[in-house]
């Protein structure tokens, strides 16, 4: 193939995957409006229309149009920027922040603390978690969901791991879930995580065993209430649990 023709394929292949990652991340973003309707009021393919009237500018893939796309659009620079390739790559903290805190204090303020499990536990195990987006409530149905499976699920749900704490994801760069009151760990004890397997096995994620023991059943009950099982994740975390909509509405 001569390099006329040759550089000519590649610029078709870059438009098509160009135009392909377009479609997928539009409507990844109508799935964020669909998914968060008491948060977000409208979603357009240039910014994010919040409820308490802020503006969220949806950045370009080419650098040179963001600022004055974003001044065409009133984006309000201070609640951040988000692109559509940071929804696909699930990398999106500044929505998060947005969402439910853009510090420790500010995610604190709308932090109560529930009982985990408390007909089975008392109050052995408190839970802080957010109220944003009815996230405690829906926490709480779980819970109470939960007590009326058989005993021999209880060793699962046992000492949970933790709820809130503001921290960053171990070995990466942008926050953990956890930091914004949306998450759970369950009984560690009995749960797969990519990074153990990995220093166990010395092997690529591609290549670890995917273990698991957190009963289908278990997943099921969190999953009714838009909680996403890190078991379903390629870098895997079977204790986990966090509230992501969104994902149920990508397939």
């Amino acid at each position: 193939m001569d390099k006329i023709k040759y550089r000519c394929l590649l610029f078709v292949i870059f438009i098509s995957n160009s135009v392909v990652a377009q479609t997928d991340g539009d409507t990844a973003l109508q799935n964020l409006q669909k998914a968060y309707p008491d948060a977000i009021k409208a979603v357009t393919s240039h910014y994010i229309d919040w409820r308490d009237g802020t503006r969220m500018q949806i950045r370009s893939s080419f650098p040179v149009f963001n600022r004055l796309m974003g001044w065409l659009h009133h984006a309000d620079s201070s609640v951040g920027s988000i692109s559509r390739r940071d929804i696909l790559d699930d990398s999106y903290e500044p929505f998060f922040r947005k969402m439910y805190g853009n510090t420790p204090s500010a995610v604190k303020r709308k932090l109560v603390t529930i009982y985990w499990m408390p007909h089975v536990f008392g109050n052995r195990y408190p839970l802080r978690v957010t109220t944003i987006n009815g996230v405690a409530k829906k926490l709480q149905h779980i819970s109470a969901a939960l007590e009326k499976l058989p005993r021999s699920y209880y060793r699962y749900l046992n000492n949970p791991g933790g709820s809130f704490y503001w921290r960053k994801v171990a070995g990466q760069g942008y926050l953990s879930s956890h930091s914004f009151g949306i998450a759970v760990d369950i009984n560690s004890q009995y749960s797969n995580y990519w990074l153990w397997d990995y220093q166990r096995y010395k092997r690529p994620v591609s290549q670890l065993p995917r273990p698991n023991h957190i009963p289908i059943e278990i997943v099921r009950i969190f999953e009714k209430e838009g909680f996403f099982w890190g078991g379903r994740w390629y870098f895997y975390d079977t204790m986990h649990f966090e509230y992501r909509p969104e994902l149920f509405m990508m397939g």
